[in-house]
């Protein structure tokens, strides 16, 4: 078995134990918030004692499962969050509780149907004369559970995914071998906007990703106060490399657009899987770019006008848009960043360990002649009718040998 092969193994066994690490972690009742303020049969508020219409509003919440519950509220059971809250876990009676609520002056606002209120404030931010906006719940779920959950499982997934077809597949080999010929693949422009893109990148997906998963997975290691200065450093960081990124999508537009425009040739390249299943050197045809390169390109380039946009809403808090819409903006933000980063480990695992020479193009900017031929047919038929495109390269294995 080929190093390769032992390696793809070796990492997917790991990536399968954090997937199983990741369902465990990920399952389960989420926290739900009790509140610390009772009020009593007069109206007067009292921190944290007994049972009140609140408390069992909230244990309410943690019920959905139960018969004879409020039905339409979607908050999972939880633990008890402050030891001043009864131990009680459930509410005895709920329909007749809610009743009684309905004809008392003093509950009745508690089951009014969830709203936005704005008052008045002192503080010159209009936003701020937002006093409570319900909706913010659900964003919270939103971005706690359902994004953080499904992008958890989407990147460990296409890991392991790409894992497990390395491990069966091996690395997919140049078929008739490496000749001692090189053709010119990519210029020192494309070269170094592709690396100055890719660094940027790497530092936006890595900030990201703390942004969205380090309050539960890092700070519980780092600590409160020193998490808090990653984060902060991250979340510059973050915004600066957006700079570079745009930059290089913009010039990589430039470069390559005509290129990657879609043709028939795509669909049939899709059909036959690019030809990565079979070692045979009838690989179907393509120019330039194949179809799997376009969709690296199209998905960079229309993944990051989006996470610009959204991204520049979030950087511009209310300059644009309320609360509602800088919530949809972070959790757009959060979606697209994901399926990026998602799309890029794919494009990474092709362009390193999955396939023989094909990190040559980004580095010498030149590619064996064999690999040329093998997966951009038509683009290297063109190409090495140009005088002076085929070298010898006199440090070549194959040329060693002979």
């Amino acid at each position: 078995m080929s190093a390769a092969r032992i390696g793809g193994g070796i990492a997917a066994a790991v990536l399968a134990a954090l997937l199983i690490w990741f369902a465990a972690a990920t399952t389960g009742p989420a926290p739900v918030v009790m509140p610390k303020v009772a009020i009593n049969a007069s109206g007067e508020g009292q921190a944290g004692k007994g049972n009140t219409p609140w408390t069992d509003r909230s244990k309410l919440m943690g019920d959905r499962q139960d018969p004879g519950t409020i039905a339409g509220v979607n908050v999972p059971t939880a633990a008890e969050t402050d030891k001043t809250v009864t131990k009680q876990e459930r509410v005895s009676n709920p329909k007749q509780l809610i009743e009684s609520w309905r004809l008392t002056n003093e509950t009745r606002g508690i089951l009014n149907d969830p709203a936005m209120h704005v008052g008045v404030t002192s503080v010159p931010y209009g936003n701020l004369n937002v006093l409570e906006q319900p909706q913010g719940r659900d964003w919270r779920r939103s971005r706690n559970e359902t994004m953080m959950h499904t992008g958890g499982w989407l990147i460990l997934g296409i890991s392991l995914a790409l894992a497990l077809f390395l491990f069966a597949r091996g690395r997919i080999h140049i078929a008739e071998g490496e000749s001692s010929e090189t053709v010119p693949r990519f210029g020192p422009l494309e070269r170094a906007n592709h690396w100055m893109t890719a660094s940027a990148f790497v530092i936006l997906a890595l900030t990201g990703l703390l942004i969205l998963y380090g309050k539960p997975l890092i700070e519980p290691w780092l600590g409160h106060d020193t998490f808090g200065n990653v984060a902060l450093v991250s979340v510059w960081l973050h915004m600066a490399a957006a700079v570079p990124l745009t930059i290089g999508i913009i010039v990589m537009v430039a470069l390559w657009l005509r290129e990657n425009i879609p043709s028939r040739l795509d669909w049939e390249w899709l059909k036959r899987g690019g030809g990565f299943v079979s070692d045979s050197p009838d690989k179907p045809l393509a120019r330039k770019f194949n179809a799997g390169q376009k969709a690296v390109f199209w998905g960079v380039v229309i993944g990051g006008l989006l996470a610009l946009i959204s991204g520049l809403m979030l950087m511009f808090p209310f300059f644009w848009l309320g609360y509602t819409g800088m919530q949809w903006a972070q959790l757009s933000h959060a979606a697209i960043g994901l399926l990026l980063i998602a799309l890029i480990i794919g494009h990474i695992y092709i362009g390193t360990v999955g396939m023989q020479g094909a990190i040559d193009a980004m580095w010498s900017g030149r590619v064996d002649r064999n690999w040329a031929k093998e997966h951009h047919k038509l683009w290297y038929d063109d190409l090495v009718k140009q005088p002076g495109a085929v070298r010898r390269d006199p440090g070549h294995p194959a040329q060693a040998a002979e």
